[in-house]
This record gives C-alpha cells, structure tokens and sequence, in this order.
C-alpha cells in the first residue's frame, strides 16, 4: 500500500494442472525461470484436494479437457473454496469461444493453444499485478484514511484526489480523468475499478489504433463483415461484461465512432460490424485524456452530448509541479522500485540532489521523474544518488532560482522576473513552444505576444520548437 512497506514475501506460487506430462514440464520450466515457484498437479481433482486443505497458492494455471474433473470443473468449485485465487485457463483453438464463457463464468483470463513462453508469462504477471492490487484494496478497506493502490502521495491536492475516487467507486457511473501527460491517469483509473468490485478491467488507448481497426476492436465484428475478417470476433466492449472499459486519450476517438460509442453507453447496447442484432453489456466507462476536452467541443473535434456522457464524475489530477510535497516521496518509491528490479540495495538520496529533484519543475510528471531515478541509479558510483547523477535539465534547474534570487536582490521589476521565467522556461523545453505555455498556464498566443516583446530576436525565437 503507497506509504507503507509490505511484509516480505517468497516468490509468488503458482499451481499448475495439467495431464499431459511435457506441456505441464513445459509450464514449470517457463514459470520457474521466471522467478516463480511452481507446484504441478496431473489431475485437477489432485489440485482441488490440495488447494481446500490449504495449500498456499497466488494463481492457478490449468487445462480445460482432462481425465476425470475438468478445467472448468474445477474452476467452479474453486470459485466457492478459494474464491481469492485468479485462474487462468488453457484451451485447444476449436473451444476459443467456449472459453469465453469461462472467463465470464470467473476465469481470469485464457491462453488458446498452441502459445509461447511470452504469452504465458504476459497473462501470469497481468493476473498476479491484479491480485497484488486487490490485495491492497482490502487494507485500504480496513484504513479507510489510506490512498489509492498504486498512486503515491500526501499533499492537500492528491488527498483530495483520493476522497474523490473513494466516494465515487461504488457508482457506476462513467468517470472522467484529465490531467497532464505522465501524471498517472491509469493509476486512477485501475484504482476506481479496483474499488468498484468489477470483474476485469479491459484498457485501450483510442489514438493507438487506425480509425478502420477500432470499431472492430471496441464493438467486434462478424466473420467476412470485411476482407480478412475470417471469424466472428467479439470487442472490447463484450470483453469487459460485467467490468470496466478504459478508454485512454478519448480525444483521439474518431468523429464517426462517437455515436456509436454514445449509443453504447446510453443504450447498454453493442452491435458488432457486420451484425445486424445487438448485444447487451453491462459495462463501467472510465475514460481519460491530456486535452482539454472543452476545447475540443468548441473546435468540433469532440461531440458535446458525447462530452457530457462520460463526464458523470470528472477526476482532475493535478501535475507534479503544483504539488512538490509529493516530489520526495515519489522519488524515494520510484528508485526503490529500480533498485529492487535491479537487485540492488536502495541508496540514500544525498540532500543537494533532493534539493535539485524538488525545485526542478518535471514537465513530464511522474513519469519524467520515475525516469530520472532509473537513470542516477544506473550512473550512481557511490552508495547515495549525488546532484551528479542526475539528467543534466534537472541539475540546472537551481540556475533559475539563483537568478530569480539575484533579481529581486536588485529590485528587478515583475517584468523582468517574468521575461527570466519564460525565457528559462522555454529553454529547458528546448523551445517547444506548445508545452511551455501548457507549464506557464497561458495560451499559445499569449506566448507568442510576450516573446515578440523581449528584447534580442534570439532570446524571441528561443530553440526551434512547435
């Protein structure tokens, strides 16, 4: 849980059951190189006797057809005994649609024959991150004055962010998260899921996808709706029955999937490209986006009944800059979490670098920062992060401070102290223009107007940016 240390724990244990002696010699030998510990069972009625009588256990790994209890079987009896355990179940390609219904029916996830070590360890590590989560969702149920799994911080904005959240989890309706890029929109949005009680959380990025791809991805499609659709395949929005719907960077939804997408969220309904009926889903909307959506109503980019759908509850996360109090806690977890990926102990972070990591502004947020901290791990030779081992923009960043310190010191007036900001500002940016007027809090012309009115044409120009 963010704040606290949790006690340390073996390797993660995963049961797996399996007839067939060299596919079941196979899963151990991938999990165990993996750095888990497995325990392998020939028969699920074996693994179910094993699992009551209390072996400990973070995930079960099993095959469907077998001998005796069945896959499914002994997902079923699992969901009353040991309903904590997430299950992941292997099916032959022919029984894909069958398997669906097992993951609705409460399987985690499946994994359709024949697959590689990749795939496997893909949804293993997805379903152990899940229950890592949940796991901290039941202590933040017992310290109702917690924060959110995952998101880290302490400041007034951040506790307030999490009042939000907690008190909008419960409800189902569609939630809304802006904030700038690498603030941790996900995180949220993980954690409004994670609080509700819904079965899965099914993520997209809308701008990640070309615009023919992604109705078929949301909504699914039918097999020869269009060339090389060669099987009825469900969406995203069926993937996600019973759960939530991530949408990332909504403003990059295109114009004609929007009153599609209305219509599913007002209707509860889905039809699949090439279908002629629709399908019922009960799905939670969480949507998120860097832009400012507003703006993109009026520039017609965005539909307004659209807007105002998704905007039930609108969670607004404030960037690093505007809650430093946050800084030094993020930057002790994030190379906490380096060095244990590294296998190294955590070094101190010496007072002049933490000084530096704090008065630098962190245009890039949270994400910016996390990288900075892999980054002095790495190059650190000491037992401690120094000043010099930190990116050379973050170093620099005192060379403002001391120049503001001077100005006023000689009674500069408020013009100048500006013009030494916004200069500053945009060199550290490396003259993009765009981004240092989203860090000024003012438009791209009002910057434009204020460069126009410095005094040389280089510093007006700054480095070429957009």
């Amino acid at each position: 849980m963010p704040g606290t240390r949790e006690e340390p724990r073996g390797p993660d244990r995963i049961v797996v059951v399996e007839d067939d002696h060299e596919l079941r010699t196979f899963l151990a030998e991938v999990l165990q190189e993996a750095g888990f510990s497995t325990e392998t069972f020939s028969t699920a009625d074996k693994a179910l006797a094993s699992l009551t009588e209390g072996l400990q256990a973070d995930l079960v790994v099993t095959d469907v057809l077998m001998p005796g209890m069945r896959g499914d079987e002994l997902l079923r009896e699992l969901r009353h005994r040991r309903p904590e355990l997430d299950v992941i179940v292997i099916t032959a390609f022919a029984s894909v649609d069958a398997a669906i219904e097992l993951v609705k029916a409460g399987a985690y996830d499946y994994l359709p024959k024949p697959f590689g070590p990749d795939q496997l360890l893909l949804r293993v590590k997805r379903a152990l991150t899940e229950s890592r989560l949940r796991r901290e969702i039941a202590e933040l149920i017992r310290t109702p004055s917690a924060g959110l799994p995952g998101f880290i911080g302490a400041s007034r904005q951040v506790q307030e962010l999490f009042a939000i959240v907690r008190r909008s989890a419960d409800s189902n309706n569609p939630v809304l998260i802006t904030g700038e890029s690498g603030t941790g929109k996900e995180l949220v949005a993980r954690a409004v899921h994670l609080l509700s009680g819904r079965r899965n959380f099914v993520p997209i990025n809308c701008g990640a996808l070309p615009d023919t791809l992604l109705e078929s991805e949301l909504f699914g499609h039918q097999k020869g709706a269009f060339t090389g659709a060669d099987r009825e395949t469900e969406g995203l929005f069926e993937a996600a029955h019973g759960g939530t719907l991530f949408l990332d960077e909504l403003s990059e939804l295109p114009l004609p999937l929007q009153p599609k997408l209305l219509r599913a969220l007002e209707e509860g309904e889905v039809r699949r490209v090439g279908a002629t009926r629709t399908r019922h889903v009960d799905v939670r909307i969480v949507a998120a986006s860097n832009r400012d959506l507003e703006e993109e109503v009026r520039q017609g980019r965005l539909r307004e009944d659209l807007y105002w759908r998704v905007n039930a509850i609108h969670v607004e996360i404030p960037p690093l800059r505007e809650r430093a109090a946050d800084i030094p806690l993020l930057a002790e977890h994030f190379l906490s979490a380096a060095a244990a990926s590294n296998n190294r102990d955590t070094p101190l972070i010496h007072r002049d670098a933490m000084a530096a990591i704090t008065r630098y502004g962190w245009p890039g947020n949270a994400r910016e920062l996390r990288h900075a901290m892999e980054r002095a791990l790495v190059l650190s030779s000491t037992d401690d992060i120094r000043v010099e081992d930190l990116p050379p923009r973050i170093r620099e960043a005192g060379g403002l401070t001391e120049r503001v310190t001077r100005a006023a010191e000689r009674s500069a007036t408020l013009e100048d102290v500006e013009r030494t900001y916004v200069l500053e500002t945009l060199r550290r940016l490396q003259g993009n223009k765009s981004r240092a007027a989203e860090v000024l809090g003012i438009d791209r012309k009002t910057l434009y107007r204020k460069l126009e009115g410095y005094a040389t044409p280089d510093e007006a120009e700054g480095t070429p940016g957009n």
